[in-house]
């Protein structure tokens, strides 16, 4: 007589899922995205508002960018150059993650070759050319944020 044989399923773990820097990398880069996006549609409407929408007049720009600009923070740097430190700084880091998600998803730079599996598997992202690009970029977003940073407010 046939035994039935019963599976119980286990409900996905969160800890399974975001284990390491990579899939951080990866929800950053989403996120950062989308708050792009956003940004990038509010810049179009405050700029579009500032010019009047097609009939620029200089009363009409001080008032608007002057209100966006806002009031001075830390010795001569207003509030809307903060804004505009931290897009940039966002921009930089969304860029180079996009640069290292690009050279590996679509040219396979730092991918190992196919290789037959053992037990226990290493997913390819631990491997050592994949953490190698991943803190190559880390370092040089650091340094753009050191020389950004100086450039910003102190030259």
């Amino acid at each position: 007589m046939a035994e039935k044989l019963s599976t119980k399923r286990n409900p996905p773990k969160w800890s399974l899922w975001f284990k390491g820097l990579d899939e951080w990398l990866l929800i950053f880069q989403k996120v950062s995205g989308a708050l792009l996006a956003l940004y990038l549609i509010g810049h179009t409407l405050v700029i579009s508002t500032a010019l009047n929408f097609g009939h620029p007049t200089p009363l009409t720009w001080e008032r608007i960018i002057g209100l966006i600009e806002g009031p001075q923070v830390i010795g001569n740097v207003h509030f809307g150059a903060i804004i505009e430190y931290l897009v940039a700084l966002l921009v930089a880091i969304h860029g180079a993650n996009g640069v290292r998600l690009i050279l590996m998803q679509y040219f396979g730079l730092g991918l190992p070759k196919p290789e037959r599996r053992t037990y226990p598997m290493v997913p390819s992202p631990m491997k050592k050319p994949q953490v190698i690009y991943k803190y190559l970029i880390i370092i040089v977003v650091v340094i753009f944020i050191a020389l950004a940073s100086y450039v910003a407010f102190i030259g």
